[in-house]
């Protein structure tokens, strides 16, 4: 049994407690368990209302069960659809007033329900959270989602929200009219007792919108935004668009039918299939644990070196875990550092990403020093020092005498030996490496690297203390470059030559942006900074001299001082707001490919260097590369990742 169902004489409250699993899903048997509830619920004349409330302590209901879409055939997810949407338009006809009382996730076929009872209720929980993030796995809301939202909301609020899979915060839920009312958690059950009392639900009537007229003009200005953004390359997109523009203008039935037939198009796809093994991925590593061994509690925490880097740690730190110490040797660095921590929460504060308030405790967080002190107190110090391996040696060796007995000594090293670290402590058990990428803020994934001599405890600790902080940790065995600067160089090295070779660096940009990449190559080196891209290079070029170099394009750039985006001049001109080739250098002159002869060759080297960092045992497994890429260099989500792409058909 899924649901309890319980009543007085007038009311009822129908809780959802998903047998043996911490998440309220939907599959075939939950949902027949459902429709028999609701179909009893017919034949009981006395009953003036129904509550459907949930027993898990911070989700509502999760969705549909995506291991079932995974692997469903065609026939067997035509039939679940249907099923699915029988089940809610059954509670949508039901004679009595129904209310989803809300609180914790209510996402996907979960928000479909809630679509279908005629009045929305949700706690003010930060687990609460609300909408119908289908899109961002290929596929659309097809449980009446795509028809329900547009009548609620009218077709021009619900578009930004089918098409943008965004899941809102109940506040700003209740301000769009996705839900009815706001209260605290302790309230909730109050407060749907109220609702008991309204009448069914009358929809709204959207007459400016919902015409011949102005769904043409709609329609045509959503689909240039979606080209423009995704080039065409998210299918689901267009097919929910199209669904929910017919849908105002359909019977109800007849726009259910158009879900139904969208989303058994979709799922069958390659880019669907790719997207919802990249949730799985997801899921996989937001709980990630190697062994048996027990992550140690992180109550404090120290970062070493106050650059771009080590700020940008520090201050992520601060706002999602706690206390923490940031120390450099200069006056001058310490300065600078919290002057770009200052920089980061104030534009969080200005986006609305934080409060006031919140920012405060942030900054109050962060005690910044330059003094010998003690540093026993802290389970975890990462060093973020400059990437020079003597200077790093020395901080070792140094914090070998300051830190406590079981502190946890990690570096930040983005290309240098972990491994030859150890020497400079006593203990290399408790030495790994926590490799964030720029900025931290916004880059989601971050490398675990382990040495030969890491035990699991330590790396445990540094995968539970990386989740906390919200990002996704891959564990990777040292190794240059370890993974995703190892398989990115070549395609960047590769760029900077076919520069060198003659092609403009628009078009070499262009052509990796038509194969889904967030940014062209050469923006990217600028963006990363040219003296960073020669540092990574050497390194990494010293280590594989086989097949890595540093482009010469490279070093007359940083010897000219044009270090990308950093100096205003790379590959491209920044200083004057408006981004144009650098004409200060200048292409070779030898005969050029096309557009999709260059994707295909950077494509290629990216997927090929993947495969010798899983030949060579540096990640666990083809999935963790595919999603180390993913997360860390924006690789194109639909195509599944460098290794997934390279034996998809073409």
């Amino acid at each position: 049994m899924h649901f309890k169902l319980t009543s007085d004489q007038y009311i009822a409250t129908l809780t959802f407690d998903r047998a043996h699993t911490s998440a309220n899903t939907f599959n075939e048997e939950v949902l027949l368990e459902l429709e028999s509830i609701i179909d009893g619920l017919k034949k009981s004349p006395m009953l003036n209302a129904l509550i459907i409330v949930s027993a898990k302590p911070n989700i509502f209901i999760a969705g549909a069960d995506l291991n079932v879409l995974a692997d469903a055939s065609e026939k067997e997810l035509d039939h679940i659809i249907r099923l699915g949407q029988r089940v809610f338009r059954k509670i949508e006809q039901l004679h009595i007033t129904t209310i989803a009382a809300i609180h914790g996730a209510c996402v996907g076929g979960g928000y479909e329900l809630a679509l279908a009872c005629d009045y929305r209720i949700a706690t003010n929980a930060p687990s609460t959270k609300l909408g119908l993030p289908e899109t961002k796995l290929g596929i659309l809301p097809a449980w009446g989602g795509t028809t329900r939202l547009p009548e609620l909301i009218g077709l021009s609020a619900a578009l930004p929200l089918i098409l943008g899979g965004t899941l809102l915060p109940s506040k700003v839920a209740k301000k769009r009219g996705l839900i009815d009312s706001v209260c605290f958690p302790e309230q909730l059950n109050q407060q749907a007792h109220r609702f008991t009392k309204k009448p069914k639900r009358r929809h709204r009537i959207f007459a400016a919108q919902h015409n011949i007229l102005s769904l043409h003009f709609i329609k045509s200005q959503a689909s240039k935004s979606l080209y423009q953004k995704t080039r065409g390359h998210y299918p689901a997109l267009l097919r929910a668009l199209d669904v929910a523009c017919k849908g105002v203008l359909s019977t109800k039935q007849e726009s259910f039918d158009q879900e139904r037939r969208a989303i058994i198009d979709l799922a069958q796809g390659i880019k669907a299939k790719n997207l919802i093994q990249l949730y799985f991925a997801t899921e996989r590593h937001r709980k990630l644990r190697i062994g048996n061994a027990a992550p140690l509690k992180i109550e404090r925490s120290s970062v070493i070196g106050a650059g771009i880097m080590g700020s940008g740690i520090a201050h992520w730190i601060a706002k999602k875990h706690g206390p923490t110490l940031l120390k450099d040797v200069s006056e001058e660095a310490l300065a600078k550092g919290m002057a770009n921590i200052e920089k980061l929460i104030t534009s969080e504060v200005k986006s609305r990403r934080t409060s006031q308030v919140d920012a405060a405790h942030c900054f109050d967080r962060i005690t910044a020093t330059t003094e010998q002190v003690s540093l026993r107190r802290y389970q975890l110090i990462i060093e973020a020092a400059t990437e020079n391996f003597e200077l790093k040696q020395k901080i070792f060796t140094k914090l070998e005498t300051q830190a406590g007995d079981d502190t946890i000594l990690a570096t930040n090293t983005s290309a240098l030996p972990v491994t030859q670290l150890a020497d400079s402590i006593k203990n290399p058990k408790r030495l790994i490496g926590i490799h964030f990428f720029n900025p931290v803020s916004r880059m989601p994934l971050v490398e675990i690297v382990k040495t030969k001599h890491t035990d699991d405890a330590t790396l445990n600790t540094a995968l539970c203390f990386v989740q906390k902080l919200g990002k996704f940790p891959v564990v990777v065995n040292d190794s240059p470059g370890f993974v995703v600067n190892r398989i990115l160089l070549p395609y960047l090295v590769r760029a900077g030559e076919l520069f060198e070779e003659g092609h403009a660096p628009e078009l070499i940009d262009e052509a990796m942006l038509d194969f889904g990449m967030p940014m062209g190559p050469l923006r990217l080196i600028d963006t990363v900074g040219i003296d960073v891209a020669v540092h990574v290079a050497t390194t990494l070029a010293t280590a594989y001299p086989d097949r890595m170099r540093v482009p010469k394009i490279l070093t007359t750039m940083h010897d000219k001082g044009l270090l990308g985006k950093k100096s205003g001049s790379g590959f491209y001109h920044y200083r004057t707001g408006k981004i144009q080739a650098n004409t200060e250098i200048q292409p070779g002159t030898s005969p050029l490919s096309s557009k999709q002869k260059i994707q295909d060759e950077l494509a290629a080297l990216m997927s090929n260097e993947a495969q010798r960092c899983l030949n060579e045992g540096i990640a666990e497994s083809a999935a963790d590369i595919d999603f180390a890429m993913v997360m860390g260099t924006g690789y194109p989500p639909f195509r599944g990742g460098p290794l997934t792409h390279a034996t998809t058909p073409s």
